[in-house]
């Protein structure tokens, strides 16, 4: 993908949920000083609570952005990303959550003002494959727990039982280049929910390789049914399931905007 990228020639977006742990009324002012050094002086603002991003999404969707920068939790980033692979536009993402799943994956573990000025000062392009379900999408990885889940990865022709199942994308799996045309699922047996927590959280980072209880297969559909309601995590943020549910690999799905070095 070309690299020159030419963020004053950009019409860019910025989007701030207040109600994230890290964020308060001051990340505006802060932000924007940091726009403003790097050329970008009049870009679109919505600074606000939680209640008040399904309208701010709404009014950026009608501005035909070419970037937009989201300062939020898990929820807001995974909804700004969707968006941004619809419309294919630029995002930066920003952590200002409690896991920050996609900001952590692409700048590392570091603060949200130290992210963003490393990116505005030298930006480079990175193309994202991703996963689908239940209409959703996410960019590094579903996380689906319920009693008696299992899950069919087609293209192993393998059935398991199990009480975890991890889909990772190719951004955060140490088996994977980026450029790799699959998910990677993780069927992990275990014996309590703290168990699940802590291969999950693991698994999203790539520590968890070696441990017995997990079994892995490379695939672009994988499967998962329960006799009850199932709940997951994607990216972070928790949705339901309903008893079953199909997961799709998605190439190209997103491009976002890291620092060059």
């Amino acid at each position: 993908m070309p690299n020159d990228i030419r963020l004053p020639e950009l019409k860019v977006g910025v989007i701030i949920n207040t109600s994230s742990g890290s964020c308060d009324l001051e990340s505006e002012q802060k932000m924007l000083s940091v726009l403003t050094e790097a050329g970008l002086v009049e870009p679109k603002v919505w600074c606000g609570e939680a209640k008040e991003m399904e309208r701010f999404f709404a009014e950026a969707a009608g501005q035909k952005l070419e970037l937009l920068i989201v300062l939020g939790g898990d929820g807001t980033i995974r909804t700004a990303a969707e968006a941004c692979a619809e419309k294919g536009s630029y995002l930066i993402p920003l952590p200002g959550g409690t896991m920050n799943m996609l900001p952590r994956a692409l700048y590392g573990n570091v603060s949200w003002e130290e992210a963003f000025k490393n990116t505005i000062s030298g930006p480079s392009a990175k193309r994202l494959s991703g996963g689908r379900v239940a209409n959703k999408q996410f960019f590094v990885a579903a996380i689906v727990g319920a009693p008696a889940l299992w899950t069919q990865a087609r293209e192993s022709v393998r059935e398991r039982e199990a009480e975890a199942v991890i889909v990772i994308c190719p951004l955060v799996s140490e088996e994977m280049s980026d450029s790799e045309q699959a998910l990677e699922a993780a069927v992990i047996d275990v014996e309590n929910a703290a168990e699940v927590i802590r291969l999950a959280t693991a698994a999203t980072f790539g520590k968890w390789r070696d441990d017995r209880k997990v079994h892995l297969a490379k695939t672009k559909r994988v499967a998962v049914q329960s006799n009850k309601e199932m709940s997951a995590t994607l990216d972070g943020e928790s949705v339901n399931l309903g008893m079953r549910a199909e997961i799709d690999f998605v190439p190209r799905a997103l491009t976002v905007l890291v620092p060059a070095k």
